[in-house]
């Protein structure tokens, strides 16, 4: 049956899918940018603007979650910031829009079920970040809890400072695993794409657990040709996992991504 579509409270009806909203959008933004009549520009900047707001709202909850991680952290650590709220949604929407334009389609052409939701999740962690450490450096609320050497007024470090080396994660999004298990089988599926049967097959039974003399059998190869089948395989893999990964707004490399997921 499928997973059930998402509803447009303000319309009543299924959103669009994620790639139809981005390709309107860079349509409709080409269009406006090389229109000579302003009432025409301002049809094509309407309609663009639509695309947009409705792939806006389309990851309303995701950006609540965000946003709840980042206000968590204020709470956690006494800051005042009036603004938080104001400020996060023109901050997320700004790097909402400036995201768009820079998908390439093209490239994610190959996957029938595409969403924009990793590359979001991606920028608006990015921007998470930023925000902290714009609000820490800001917040006058920074007590030295103990300093370093004998130039004590200087090398201090505070409770925000400690705190945050302490739990550099609590501005993740606990989706961390299922987004790296997503960019490790996006990248496997453009790497089979390269691979010779041979290849493929040695992968599969890699894979599958298979035990190296089983390998060599099924595949009539000996031990070295083995080792330089897989060691290209490593190769290719980690270079389109980091490919993948940028496209996603996601710095993250073969090593790191295999950690992440339990791997040795």
């Amino acid at each position: 049956m499928g997973r059930p579509k998402k509803i447009n409270n303000n319309t009543g009806k299924p959103f669009r899918s994620d790639r139809e909203l981005v390709e309107q959008f860079q349509i409709n933004l080409h269009l406006s940018s090389t229109a000579r009549k302003d009432h025409t520009k301002e049809k094509y900047q309407k309609l663009m603007m639509a695309a947009a707001t409705e792939l806006w709202e389309k990851y309303f909850l995701l950006r609540m979650k965000m946003r709840a991680q980042l206000a968590k952290v204020v709470r956690d650590n006494n800051l005042y910031y009036p603004e938080l709220y104001e400020e996060y949604d023109g901050e997320a929407w700004d790097k909402f829009i400036n995201q768009m334009d820079g998908i390439r389609l093209d490239d994610v052409a190959h996957l029938p079920n595409w969403s924009i939701y990793i590359r979001l999740w991606g920028y608006w962690r990015s921007m998470n970040r930023d925000l902290l450490k714009k609000w820490f450096d800001w917040n006058i609320n920074t007590t030295p809890i103990f300093s370093i050497g004998k130039d004590q007024g200087k090398e201090s470090l505070t409770n925000i400072d400690v705190e945050v080396a302490k739990k550099p994660t609590d501005i993740e999004d606990d989706l961390n695993i299922e987004i790296n298990k997503t960019i490790f089988w996006e990248s496997i599926d453009k790497l089979k794409e390269e691979l010779t049967p041979k290849q493929k097959k040695l992968l599969n039974m890699k894979s599958s657990g298979a035990k190296n003399r089983e390998i060599l059998s099924e595949l009539k190869i000996n031990n070295k040709l083995m080792k330089e089948h897989l060691d290209y395989i490593k190769h290719r893999l980690d270079k389109i996992i980091t490919q993948v990964s940028k496209q996603k707004g996601v710095e993250i490399n073969y090593s790191e991504l295999v950690e992440s997921l339990g791997g040795a």
